[in-house]
């Protein structure tokens, strides 16, 4: 089989938080131009297994990716041997594993597609790689969203099985990404009832108030993320406060962390609204 390229976006969460067993909505923000592309060969084997260089997310990364391949492998009934090579933009020193992972799933669903000669039109494309997560064990709804706004090459605004929301504005927006750190166990049996209902709530209404004042282009909507996220990963996650002017989101089984330019901890990258 030939070598099949494929770019993406890069895409992060800018507001919201993943809460266990609550679909709540958020702002999955993009940059303007490519900056992810995924080469991948595929090819029938008597075993199924998976290599990937290039850029390295960590761990986490590789064995979420090679779980997709065996339940992709096994859904094709059909050992399928994988090499993938992941490269980023040169701007880009510390990339957000779960936006690889979503454009590393995207590519892995597409080649298979285009190597048997089928045309899968954006929906089946996004539900395949979603289903495949979903039975892989992985199953974040925020990924799901990452995939979505790179599909469609806009940011918006997403919740699990409701219609998407284009953001559509074009004010263009600088984060310096400055990579990941570690969480511990959720505290969902610790918080409780009323507790995580309240915390579910502030989450969903902080994405909300965050959508209006992006739309009125008020300056203040990183403090406000910032604020509430942080305090909520901290919350529920264990995540320790970031300093001034930073923010974490989600990544894959970890916090990945945003600031504002200025602060001199990452690249400075730019996205659109």
């Amino acid at each position: 089989m030939e070598l099949a390229l494929y770019e993406f976006p890069l895409a992060i969460v800018f507001a919201g938080v993943p809460l266990p067993g609550r679909t709540n909505p958020y702002i999955i923000l993009l940059t303007p131009n490519p900056v992810v592309s995924i080469d991948v060969d595929v090819e029938e084997s008597k075993t199924t297994s998976t290599r990937i260089d290039g850029v390295r997310p960590g761990w986490r990364y590789d064995l979420a990716v090679k779980s997709f391949v065996d339940t992709l492998s096994a859904r094709l009934e059909q050992p399928i041997k994988v090499n993938i090579t992941v490269k980023v933009g040169e701007s880009v020193s510390y990339p957000p594993a779960a936006s690889i992972y979503a454009a590393t799933t995207l590519a892995l669903v597409k080649s298979i597609a285009d190597a048997a000669g089928y045309e899968l039109d954006q929906r089946e494309v996004l539900d395949s790689a979603s289903s495949i997560d979903t039975e892989a064990g992985i199953g974040l709804d925020y990924i799901d969203g990452l995939r979505e706004a790179m599909m469609l090459g806009k940011s918006i605004v997403y919740r699990k099985s409701e219609e998407l929301i284009e953001l559509g504005t074009g004010v263009r927006l600088e984060f310096e990404l400055v990579g990941e750190e570690d969480i511990g166990e959720e505290a969902v049996e610790v918080l409780k009832e009323p507790l995580f209902s309240a915390l579910t709530r502030l989450s969903g209404l902080a994405v909300v108030e965050a959508v209006k004042r992006l739309r009125e282009d008020e300056a203040d909507v990183f403090r406000l993320v910032q604020r509430v996220d942080n305090a909520i990963f901290y919350l529920l996650y264990g995540a320790e406060t970031p300093r001034a002017e930073c923010k974490w989101t989600p990544s894959l089984q970890r916090v990945y962390g945003i600031c504002k330019p200025g602060t001199g901890l990452g690249d400075t990258i730019e996205f659109v609204l």
